[in-house]
């Protein structure tokens, strides 16, 4: 009968050293639910960085306007502006261009867009189609935000100049 007190110290102390596991504080999160973590870039202008791992989500910016892919994810922009306030670039402006729906990158670390320049954004060195806050990013992207000739305006014409035109996307039957 000696056995039988030594098992029963056993299994309560294994009941009680699972509550106290069970109760301990998880390790402290190093990212917020729903952030990712991506590289990003800035080249073009007389600024040039290349900063660490970036973390960003969706979330409101520039005067209070949400900025999120397809309602929930990262984007470039944020991406952009969590580059900004992390490391430092130096600054991020943009206006909000209420036709597209979206942001316009103005100024990075002072670099201005002009008339004949303009920020453009990369993932995974494609450039976005679509908005900066339209086009969703996933951990381990590299943004690349560029300062490059602006293309001409539509409906305007030179003889040594053409207009880029969007890739056309075959239909599958």
């Amino acid at each position: 009968m000696p056995c039988a007190p030594a098992r029963r110290a056993t299994s309560v102390t294994a009941v009680g050293l699972g509550l106290v596991l069970a109760f301990a504080a998880p390790p402290p999160a190093t990212a917020a639910t729903g952030d990712v973590r991506v590289r990003v870039a800035v080249t073009g202008g007389p600024y040039t960085a290349s900063v660490g791992l970036v973390s960003t989500s969706a979330r409101n910016l520039l005067g209070g306007f949400y900025c999120a892919a397809d309602g929930l994810g990262a984007t470039p922009l944020t991406a952009l502006v969590d580059a900004d306030e992390q490391y430092g670039l130096g600054g991020v402006e943009a206006r909000w261009d209420a036709a597209a729906q979206d942001f316009t990158v103005t100024s990075i670390h002072g670099d201005a867009a002009t008339s004949t320049k303009k920020w453009n954004a990369y993932v995974n060195e494609e450039k976005i189609t679509k908005g900066p806050c339209h086009t969703a990013i996933k951990g381990g992207d590299k943004i690349r935000w560029t300062l490059e000739a602006a293309a001409p305006a539509t409906g305007t014409s030179t003889s040594t100049s053409t207009v880029e035109r969007p890739p056309r996307h075959r239909r599958d039957r």
